[in-house]
């Protein structure tokens, strides 16, 4: 049985990343949908990412929007990875 002492620390960095990115996310997807709404123009592009493993799956209505997508990937990547090792640093 694990004490109060080892319990989910909340300033865990991973735990932190993990909100941040979570977060980030709802802010996204509603200010999209509330620009979407007010545009007159109704065009809409939609991509996705799915990680498995290490490997991600990226996918998108067009070049343009998977390419943002690989990119925004190839961040959230190497900030996850940073804040691994700055985890393992810390130990």
């Amino acid at each position: 049985m694990a004490g109060a002492e080892e319990a989910l620390a909340f300033t865990d960095p991973m735990f932190v990343a993990g909100l941040v990115l979570v977060v980030v996310g709802i802010v996204l997807i509603v200010a999209s949908s509330i620009a979407l709404l007010k545009s007159s123009e109704g065009k809409c592009e939609s991509s996705g990412v799915i990680l498995i493993g290490p490997i991600p799956i990226i996918w998108g209505t067009s070049k343009k929007i998977t390419a943002i997508m690989g990119v925004v990937t190839a961040i959230i990547i190497l900030l996850v990875l940073l804040l691994w090792l700055a985890g393992l640093a810390g130990r």
